[in-house]
């Protein structure tokens, strides 16, 4: 009962800041199923549980976000053709590195997505103006794809800094269109999972109960929060889990 409860609770943090801020909540179930030792998890089948997480979270919070006009479902599906194709690639190469070599590259990307947030926190681009460099966009959300599947954060780290940083997108706007896209992009990388049979269902299945409601909790919210704020949340919490995973993976050397 704890253990469900513990999962339960995990994912309705993990999925008020994965619709919160974009990221589709890969970067609380990840960390937290391999870290706690209560859940004995290595961090592929965290991974695995992961992205059935961060499926529930854009289900969880796309109606809102469309039905409030926060979505830029073009800049998504044209981003989509990059994170997909990236995705199904990462979740095939997961399981040749190693689990600790995966807790040392996973903080890199969250540090950069943190710095780049920070830098311009108080930056913020026009809803009505075009949309900047697609074909870098395409090829970068690309690699968001394929962190996707080895990480199971939903590639929403690099997608959210791709379209506010590069292509002009405005925060809010980014933060929508990165929760619509890491759906099908989950979808292709759990598909493989489940071929392998990599996925616990009955871990997964509290931990998409409490992603999915928490998802409907931060998509209320993210029209309401100032955008600078929003930011500053992304910031802290992309550099604690960074962290912290640094910690673990260089305790898994020594």
């Amino acid at each position: 009962m704890i253990f469900l409860f513990l999962l339960l609770i995990i994912g309705v943090s993990a999925g008020f800041l994965g619709s919160l801020l974009g990221l589709g909540g890969g970067i609380i179930i990840v960390p937290a199923l391999t870290l706690i030792p209560y859940f004995h998890m290595t961090i592929h089948q965290a991974i695995a549980i992961s992205m059935v997480g961060v499926l529930a979270t854009s289900l969880g919070g796309t109606a809102r976000f469309l039905s409030e006009g926060l979505t830029d479902l073009k800049l998504g599906t044209l981003l989509m053709l990059g994170t997909t194709s990236g995705a199904i690639t990462g979740s095939l190469l997961s399981h040749t590195l190693k689990s600790n070599v995966l807790e040392m590259i996973f903080p890199i990307v969250l540090f950069y997505a943190s710095y780049e947030m920070l830098k311009n926190q108080y930056k913020d681009n026009n809803p009505d103006e075009p949309r900047r460099h697609s074909g870098a966009g395409i090829a970068l959300a690309f690699l968001a794809g394929i962190f996707a599947g080895i990480f199971g954060v939903g590639g929403g780290a690099i997608n959210v800094s791709v379209m506010h940083l590069v292509m002009d997108a405005p925060m809010k706007i980014a933060t929508a269109t990165s929760n619509f896209m890491i759906g099908p992009t989950a979808s292709a990388a759990t598909f493989v999972y489940l071929l392998k049979g990599a996925i616990n269902l009955s871990a997964a299945t509290p931990v998409v109960i409490g992603v999915f409601t928490g998802a409907k909790i931060g998509s209320r919210l993210l029209k309401r929060i100032n955008t600078v704020v929003l930011k500053r949340i992304f910031v802290v919490v992309m550099i604690l889990i960074a962290v912290e995973m640094l910690y673990h993976g260089i305790k898994g050397f020594l």
